[in-house]
């Protein structure tokens, strides 16, 4: 049997090429794809080439989608074919040394991390995953495929760079960067009894949202120096923030936005910088107890299953990401181009393969 799949063939090339529907595992699932959503990290792969990641060349794009089981192997316990699902976009080897020893997302076998013959990105007719009751997850009856598409990527990414915030009751954060992980940002900042939560961007469409989901504060670049600013607005420094935007020299200007025993939580990759360099003065000169943390998305079937939760409750509304919305496997060529074509209208966009 033969499947679609578009792929990265070089940089700034991509195309629909076929690929044999692979013979799963034991413990692994192939899923009927229904809705994928693209994100910069695809952007960047497709301009550069995968120059990063070289083994994704002429394999499918993509790490967010949503579908309907179709097959599952011989071990699977949890999942059987017609449940809707959601992928999980970093999926932890949950049968690992890692994940013993408390950190199963360092031994991750999503696409990226691992070069297998067989397996690529979302952006393809049927998704082969190799753990299913580890790495899949049950969406609620109550809860769209719209609003689950958001959940493996946008909503993992930012709460768990949130969640290293620490934050405490009335803390004061900063989102550097409100794109869609910052807006995921907002939520989970506020679910956590965040106070004050200033937003640092330049999108109305953006800080409408923002607004929506609790922030206080906007603050857009473009008009002088926002590190001063929210200084200046806050009385002083604030006790965390997410940086989710910007280029490598965003760590110091959240370095220089945090108090002393603060937190800096980064979610975001910097693959167009090579070296990331910190000003000693925001640092402390090393003794300030500032604290930098390096953040991947988290994954597997428990975590997801709580975000699709919260969901589910009405504490969480992740469809208002969604800006823009095709129909028909093709038009991932359409979703992808608003982000090369930087639409300011642009969230997130989401596209059905029907």
């Amino acid at each position: 049997m033969i499947m679609k799949g578009y792929v990265i063939a070089g940089a700034n090339k991509a195309e629909w090429r076929d690929f044999p529907v692979p013979k799963i595992n034991p413990y692994g699932a192939l899923i009927k794809t229904e809705i994928v959503s693209p994100c910069t990290t695809d952007i960047h792969l497709l301009q550069t080439g995968c120059a990063s990641i070289p083994h994704l060349v002429g394999k499918a794009m993509g790490h967010e989608m949503v579908g309907t089981v179709q097959e599952v192997g011989s071990a699977v316990k949890n999942f059987k074919p017609g449940d809707r699902v959601v992928v999980s976009a970093c999926q932890p080897n949950f049968r690992s040394m890692e994940a013993q020893a408390g950190m199963p997302k360092l031994n991750n076998t999503s696409q990226y991390w691992i070069d297998d013959p067989d397996r690529g990105g979302s952006f393809i007719e049927q998704y082969y995953l190799l753990d299913a009751d580890m790495n899949l997850a049950h969406i609620p009856d109550s809860v769209t495929m719209e609003q689950a598409i958001m959940v493996p990527d946008m909503v993992s990414t930012a709460f768990e760079g949130v969640r290293e915030l620490e934050i405490k009751y009335g803390d004061t954060v900063v989102m550097l960067g409100v794109g869609p992980v910052g807006l995921m940002g907002v939520c989970a900042a506020v679910l956590k009894g965040a106070g004050r939560v200033f937003v640092i961007g330049s999108r109305k469409v953006c800080f409408d949202v923002a607004k929506e989901y609790g922030a206080t504060d906007f603050i857009d670049y473009h008009d002088g120096d926002f590190v001063k600013k929210i200084l200046e607005l806050n009385g002083g420094p604030v006790d965390g923030v997410l940086v989710s935007g910007g280029s490598s020299s965003s760590i110091t200007e959240a370095l220089n936005l945090v108090k002393r025993g603060g937190i800096v939580s980064n979610v975001t990759a910097f693959f167009a910088d090579e070296n990331t360099v910190l000003s000693n003065v925001a640092w402390g000169y090393g003794y300030s107890e500032k604290t930098i943390k390096a953040v991947e998305c988290t994954g597997g079937r428990w975590i997801l299953e709580k975000f699709l939760s919260l969901v589910e409750y009405g504490r969480l509304q992740p469809e208002k990401l969604i800006t823009h919305r095709f129909h028909g496997m093709g038009k991932i060529e359409d979703a992808v181009q608003l982000f090369i074509d930087h639409d300011r209208s642009l969230i997130k966009p989401i596209v059905y393969f029907d």
